[in-house]
């Protein structure tokens, strides 16, 4: 039988454990992104109308439990708890712009012109992955989360080890709202899982904010052409960040 650790988490006001859980091992890494894989034709083929009316679901589950959800955030990050609730209030908010994103900008496209018919349509890149940070480890994530779920993706989610609760209460509010298991998996773990994640075959995007640990940084440099950040340090230019993403940055 594997031995997984025990994974807690902190107040960092009182250094109290208000969290413990089980965390998840390399071999958990690989099993989670073979049950995502293989949830993924049922979900990308699930249409946009029945995605969307789930996370609209889940937007009505964070507002029924924002008092929770903020008080678990105020304790595992040390924010006072009005902003803790802002947090879960712009975690509600991403719903309906990511529905209202995917109509504007994703829709499928034909013209004709000079008898020559041309046609854009949109697929999912596959199984991806959500690094998330600490400092804002409801919000941040589910920024990747919502939109690579409406998009038809599948997705296997590493938090903050130091903000595990919060992702866990986060998992439990898209299972009440109906989101198959198997779609979204979440792992909670240190470094080496992360790494386990992002080095798999099957994952077909990465989704992070930056700044992060130099190491961690370098393994994610090494599959640039399937990144996708939110934030970037200051010195870093713009054009630095497009080659990176087109898959044309320094690995």
């Amino acid at each position: 039988m594997t031995n997984r650790p025990t994974i807690e988490s902190h107040d960092p006001a009182t250094g109290e454990v208000i969290w413990t859980g089980q965390g998840s091992t390399v071999q958990d890494v690989g099993d989670a992104v073979a049950s995502a894989r293989s949830a993924l034709d049922s979900w990308s083929n699930t249409p946009l109308t029945d995605r969307a009316a789930v996370a609209q679901r889940f937007a009505d589950r964070l507002r029924e439990r924002k008092p929770q959800l903020a008080e678990i955030i105020s304790r595992e990050t040390g924010k006072p708890r009005w902003e803790s609730a802002t947090e879960v209030d712009s975690m509600i908010a991403k719903v309906a712009i990511s529905i209202r994103a995917m109509d504007e900008r994703r829709r499928p496209a034909q013209t004709t012109t000079d008898g020559v018919t041309s046609a854009t349509h949109y697929r999912p890149l596959g199984v991806v992955a959500v690094l998330g940070p600490f400092n804002f480890p409801g919000h941040l994530p589910n920024g990747h989360i919502v939109p690579a779920l409406l998009a038809g993706n599948t997705v296997v989610f590493k938090p903050s080890e130091l903000a595990p609760w919060t992702a866990e209460a986060t998992l439990e509010a898209w299972h009440e709202a109906g989101l198959p298991s198997d779609v979204l998996h979440v792992f909670q773990g240190g470094r080496e899982t992360g790494e386990a994640l992002v080095n798999h075959r099957e994952i077909a995007g990465v989704f992070f904010r930056l700044p992060m640990p130099t190491r961690m940084r370098s393994v994610l440099w090494a599959r640039s052409s399937t990144l996708f950040t939110t934030r970037w340090p200051r010195r870093t230019s713009a054009s630095s960040i497009e080659s990176t993403k087109n898959g044309a940055g320094t690995k």
